[in-house]
């Protein structure tokens, strides 16, 4: 992977000043002065009293601002060039592609197949469009819990959950991801067990969040940072902030305006909401759980397929994004590195256009960036981007349950390569 490396940075390098010297000068409008405001205020008042000014994001991201604003030096020019803060997140999709080549890569492929095949992800519009165009973060996130997963599938403990927790303090949506962690990581903390690992295990997650923490703890502000954490859920008791998901398909009207408290059956939507995707999920990660629980109780060495494990890493951000109320059009962004690798891993690429089509369809049909002479084509109706989704969910969960019937001999003990 050396030797890829030094092939990739340079690469890598070059597309970002490509996109440096095209980046549109616009984004989500309300994103974007939320930076502004938010950087401003931390120039002005220091890191630890960011809380006073209402802003809603875990602490993590704030050390970017913080980042950003020093870099500018002035009140001035924080407003000046916050449209560049979107350079401080494009590292981050790099990051990721390298950790995809390096997780999936085949002994076979040389250097130059690898850095073709990467591109798919690197330039890939769809996921460029969140950071590039919109001016969004998600990409920060999706690296943190991609590394996570490398090393999780590498059986590193400790790495694992030092990356699993920067996803946390970056976004809570991290947390959906903990069941799939909980059944990759505990057979081998089982397996690896001793008191020194598990004070390795307990003690660095604990000072990592102690030290990202401390800046609000010293300016008396951790209860506000307390709030933003509880106050996330159900921030937005509506039954859809623009996601062109499952409820598309079952209500009318505008639901950025109707209420997920509503009852159907005795239960609010929200509720249904939760009760499919937890269905779901189940189903999802019924393979992952059976063989933790086949190699825990069997004494058996513990090996994931991986491209079972990219699935259900892919599925349950769709799952997640498709059946819950009040999502956002970009909630699904994190399902792409893990269904992208799969893509590459497998050579499947068809499953990956259909949904990065239906990502870019919704936040397009949101954002309208493009300005577009008719936004109600029937490929920005929101039963057709909806529909996309569907048919990538069904498709990944056909995709898993043939890994599963394949290995069903001496499951997930051997490779799928």
């Amino acid at each position: 992977m050396r030797d890829f490396l030094k092939k990739y940075i340079p690469l890598c390098g070059l597309i970002f000043i490509l996109l440096l010297f095209i980046l549109p000068v616009s984004g989500s409008p309300f994103d974007i002065y939320c930076w502004q405001i938010w950087t401003e205020y931390i120039f002005n008042h220091g890191l630890g009293n960011v809380y006073n000014c209402g802003t809603d994001y875990l602490p993590l991201y704030h050390y970017f601002l913080n980042l950003f604003g020093s870099l500018q030096g002035s009140y001035e020019d924080i407003a000046k060039n916050i449209n560049y803060l979107k350079m401080l997140t494009l590292p981050f999709h790099f990051v990721t592609g390298y950790f995809i080549i390096k997780l999936v890569r085949k002994g076979e492929q040389n250097i130059y197949q690898s850095l073709y095949i990467v591109l798919f992800y690197i330039l890939n519009v769809a996921l460029l469009y969140n950071t590039i165009i919109w001016g969004q973060v998600d990409e920060i996130f999706t690296c943190f819990i991609f590394i996570a997963c490398y090393f999780a599938y590498k059986q590193k403990v400790l790495l694992s959950l030092v990356f699993l927790l920067l996803a946390i303090n970056f976004k809570l949506q991290a947390i959906i991801f903990l069941p799939v962690f909980g059944l990759m990581l505990l057979p081998v903390m089982i397996a690896e067990f001793s008191f020194k690992r598990l004070a390795s295990w307990l003690l660095v997650p604990v000072i990592i969040q102690t030290l990202i923490l401390m800046p609000f703890m010293i300016s008396g502000t951790f209860d506000k940072v307390v709030d933003v954490v509880l106050g996330s859920v159900g921030k937005y008791p509506v039954v859809s902030m623009n996601a062109y998901n499952l409820w598309d398909f079952l209500l009318e009207g505008d639901l950025m305006k109707m209420k997920d408290d509503a009852l159907y059956l005795g239960l609010s939507y929200k509720s249904w909401g939760l009760l499919f995707f937890f269905t779901t999920s189940g189903i999802a990660l019924f393979p992952l759980l059976k063989i933790g629980y086949q190699s825990i109780i069997g004494k058996k060495p513990f090996h994931v397929p991986l491209d079972m494990l990219l699935i259900i890493c892919a599925i349950i951000p769709l799952l997640f994004f498709y059946f819950n109320t009040q999502m956002h059009e970009r909630y699904s962004h994190p399902a792409f590195a893990f269904l992208i690798a799969y893509s590459i891993y497998k050579k499947r690429f068809a499953v990956s256009v259909v949904a990065c089509a239906a990502y870019f369809l919704n936040m397009e049909g949101v954002l309208q960036f493009l300005q577009l002479h008719n936004y109600k084509t029937v490929i920005f109706h929101r039963d057709f981007i909806s529909g996309l989704y569907l048919i990538t969910i069904v498709w990944l969960l056909i995709y898993l349950y043939r890994i599963k019937l394949e290995k069903s001999a001496p499951v997930g003990f051997v490779s799928s390569n």
